[in-house]
């Protein structure tokens, strides 16, 4: 007998969406073209440094170019991403049988958010290396801390591209409502990460970063638009 409980549910409507994105591939194909094409263009633009160089002005400088360049790329792929979160749905009316589904409001968008995720993750597994490797970054014992970066990040980040998905799939234009919607919001988010992950390049210990409170303010967000959008995902896909 099949689990009825709310997680199995919720489970049930990602991996729904995770098996149209494997059958259709109308996603996730763009998001990773988009970011790798991208990554191999901002190769060119970065100057390459010995790796003994010790830190000044340029070398600072360049770590937050190289990290704003990373956080840059996963925006707007994620974007892209976020663009298609209902398009299904849309087609033939299938929002409707959707809103039937025998499931809190607040498990759809969990589950629309745990797709969105996976294909965030996609993006980053195939980014992160890509820049690593053109701009010759050696994070060694960093990338731990990098990685916790990162889940602060998205956890975030799709929580509130998911909640504007659901606001601009019911216009003409969502493409373009998306990003005016989201931007705005996410620049604490993205200013945190970049703030970190230059750190990092740079070769901060984790406890200077937790210092500086960026880390707080990634918590923060994630807790705030997680409830948030979680409580007003019904409003927003009426």
């Amino acid at each position: 007998m099949r689990p009825s409980g709310f997680l199995a549910k919720t489970s049930a409507l990602a991996i729904k969406d995770l098996r149209v994105e494997l059958r259709g591939r109308d996603t996730l194909p763009p998001m990773l073209a988009f970011a790798f094409t991208v990554a191999l263009v901002l190769a060119f633009a970065v100057p390459e440094l010995p790796a003994t160089a010790r830190p000044t002005k340029l070398t600072v400088a360049l770590a937050y170019v190289e990290a704003g360049f990373l956080w840059i790329t996963v925006l707007f792929a994620g974007l892209i991403g976020f663009a298609r979160t209902f398009e299904v749905e849309r087609e033939e009316g299938a929002i409707d049988a959707l809103l039937l589904a025998p499931v809190d409001r607040s498990g759809l968008f969990i589950a629309k958010a745990a797709a969105n995720l996976v294909f965030v993750a996609c993006v980053e597994a195939v980014v992160i290396p890509s820049l690593a490797l053109f701009f010759a970054i050696d994070l060694g014992a960093g990338w731990l801390p990098l990685l916790g970066v990162i889940v602060l990040v998205d956890l975030g980040f799709v929580a509130a591209g998911t909640l504007f998905a659901a606001v601009a799939a019911q216009t003409r234009s969502r493409e373009l409502v998306l990003p005016l919607l989201a931007l705005p919001t996410l620049v604490p988010v993205f200013i945190a990460a970049i703030e970190l992950t230059a750190d990092l390049f740079l070769g901060a210990a984790f406890d200077d970063m937790a210092g500086r409170g960026w880390f707080a303010i990634l918590l923060a967000f994630d807790v705030i638009y997680g409830v948030v959008a979680a409580l007003t995902f019904e409003l927003a896909l009426d």
